[in-house]
Parts: C-alpha cells; sequence; structure tokens
C-alpha cells in the first residue's frame, strides 16, 4: 500500500498500490482517479442487498435442497464475506469473413436398400457481422471460485447500474462493500475487447469445422465503454470438519456456485460409478475379440473409474446455478 493518498471529496485515507487506477473511497464511495487512461464518469455501480439478506438466501437454499435439508442442524456458518470487483464493459462490431472445412457423411440407399455411407469434405464460407457485448475484468489476477459463474449470470440477468458519481454518502452508506481496486485502464480495456471479440469468432468456427481454411475477421473499437463494479457476496460454512462455501450475486442474492457436502447416497453413486469404471477396464483387458476394441474399452473403463474415483476422494461436489 502506498501512503499520501487522499480522497478528493471527503479528504479520507486511500489504500493505493502501484496498480491502482483509480481508488473508490471507502467512506463516501467517490471515485479518485490515481492514474492510467480512465473517465470517472465512466463508472458505474450495481447496488448490493446487504449480508442479512445474503445470510437469509444461503438458509433458504438449504432448506430447499434434499440433501442439505437433511444435514442443516450440522451447518454451522463460518462467515459471510462481500465485495465490489471491477469489470470493463462495452460493445465491439466484429466483421469479415470465415471460410472452413467440414467432414460430414453422407449416405445412399442402393436399388436392393442397402445404405452406404462415406465421408466427403464440405466447404462453406459465412460472412460475420455482429455486434457483441463483452464484460472483462479490471484486475490482473481473477481467478476465483464463482467468478465466472458470476459473469454468465450477470448477463443473463443485466441489472441496471447507477453512475458512482450521483451517489450521496447516504446512498453509499446502504450499498457499500469493500472494493477491490482497478488495475486495467480503458485503453488496455479496449484493447482486449477487441483481441477477445475476434477470439470468440475464431473459436465458434474451430467448434464447428475441421479445418479453417481463411479467417478475415476484423473488430471496431469498442462503444459504451464503461467500468462496472459487480457486487460478489461468498459464505463460508463448515460442516464436520470441512469448510464449504456458497457465492452469490449481490445485485439479486441468486446462488451462483457452490462447494456442498457430499452425503452418503452420492458417494455410493460415485463408488458404484468407479466399480463400474473398473470392470469395464477389466473387460476391456480380458477381451480377445479385437485388440483395438479391447484398448478402446480399458480406456473407456479407465476414464470412467479415473472421474469417478476422484469424486469419491473430493469429499465435496460442486453446483453451478440456484
Amino acid at each position: 500500500m502506498e501512503a499520501g493518498f487522499r480522497c478528493e471529496r471527503c479528504g479520507a485515507p486511500l489504500e493505493v498500490s502501484p496498480e491502482t487506477i483509480v481508488a473508490i473511497c471507502p467512506y463516501c464511495g467517490f471515485p479518485n482517479h490515481i492514474s492510467g487512461n480512465l473517465k470517472t464518469e465512466n463508472i458505474f455501480i450495481i447496488p448490493s442487498v446487504n449480508k442479512d439478506a445474503i445470510a437469509k438466501a444461503f438458509w433458504g437454499h438449504i432448506e430447499g435442497d434434499f440433501d442439505l435439508k437433511r444435514i442443516k442442524d450440522g451447518i454451522e456458518v463460518v462467515e459471510v464475506e462481500g465485495h465490489y470487483a471491477p469489470y470493463w464493459s462495452g460493445v465491439v462490431h466484429v466483421y469479415g469473413t470465415v471460410r472452413y472445412m467440414r467432414r460430414e457423411q453422407e449416405c445412399h440407399t442402393d436399388s436392393k436398400g442397402r445404405t452406404h455411407c462415406r465421408t466427403v469434405e464440405r466447404h462453406y464460407t459465412e460472412r460475420v457481422d455482429e455486434d457483441m457485448r463483452l464484460l472483462g475484468s479490471a484486475r490482473r489476477q481473477v481467478k476465483g471460485f464463482g467468478v465466472d459463474d458470476l459473469i454468465n449470470h450477470f448477463s443473463g440477468t443485466r441489472p441496471e447500474g447507477k453512475r458512482l458519481l450521483d451517489l450521496d454518502g447516504d446512498e453509499w452508506g446502504r450499498i457499500k462493500l469493500e472494493i477491490l481496486n482497478t488495475e486495467m485502464d480503458e485503453r488496455h480495456a479496449r484493447l482486449m475487447m477487441r483481441e477477445d471479440a475476434v477470439d470468440i469468432v475464431r473459436n465458434h468456427f474451430l467448434s464447428k469445422s475441421d479445418r479453417i481454411e481463411r479467417f478475415d475477421v476484423h473488430a471496431d473499437e469498442p462503444e459504451d465503454v464503461k467500468l462496472l463494479l459487480l457486487p460478489m457476496w461468498t459464505v463460508y460454512y463448515r460442516y464436520q470438519n470441512s469448510v464449504f462455501q456458497a457465492v452469490f450475486a449481490g445485485w439479486d442474492g441468486k446462488r451462483v456456485a457452490a462447494t456442498e457436502p457430499m452425503n452418503v447416497f452420492r458417494r455410493a453413486q460415485y463408488l458404484a460409478g468407479a466399480g463400474i469404471g473398473v470392470l469395464l477396464g477389466a473387460f476391456g483387458s480380458a477381451y480377445t475379440g479385437s485388440p483395438v476394441g479391447g484398448l478402446i474399452l480399458t480406456a473407456i473403463g479407465g476414464g470412467i473409474g479415473w472421474f469417478f474415483g476422484s469424486k469419491v476422494l473430493e469429499g465435496q461436489r460442486v453446483e453451478r446455478g440456484g
């Protein structure tokens, strides 16, 4: 933390690191421009519900979940933690042409009613012309449990934000949380958006083709660029000797991701799956009809056994969505 920075509105000390672009005052909510290319009038906040509302949503989910309700009396909330995280939002227009090849099955029926199929290569050319609304983190290290789920939920709900400069002290007092520092300025964000937009188009065509033969796609300068502060809450809770977490979107209190204890019934399901994988692998090893078929069965059985076996060892399950 660097010393000497104070809020331009109220004079309170600010926590600033060498990477900080804008520091939001924790006392009055005023955005203080520290460095880089950023307009404070383009900072918007998605107001959060309070801690009590998140706790209520957590226990409501426990009551509504068949597995968790059975162990409710053994669950203890350890901590409820919330913050605003900065994200750059903008609209990027992409345009161009993509030519690709896809292998497809071509079948025909002969005069005797027999069907014959062969693999053919077909070539396609498609034009790209669309606007993409993108959202990306304004921090350099953002990998954390529930972050991608929060972004997906935001993209699906699009809650209305408020311009941070328009908030008065009382309103800020009702919705304030810790605000993570912004570490990427608008110039960097615009560059990343253009690159991400082209990558999204490329990945789309990679998923639907066997080979891209020509990729000529461009991205215009992003428009409607804003810095959004999204509220994210995490409830840490203990069951027996393990700590689990549930992540909630702060604007509507919806649970977007969680780790949960694994009950005996589900553990038995995973053990059964692991056993099936082992048996299938053993059958493949002993199969003498076809060496290739035996290898395939062994590989499939090993994969199934590893997947379900790893679930048993984890001792918890991951849930996405509400």
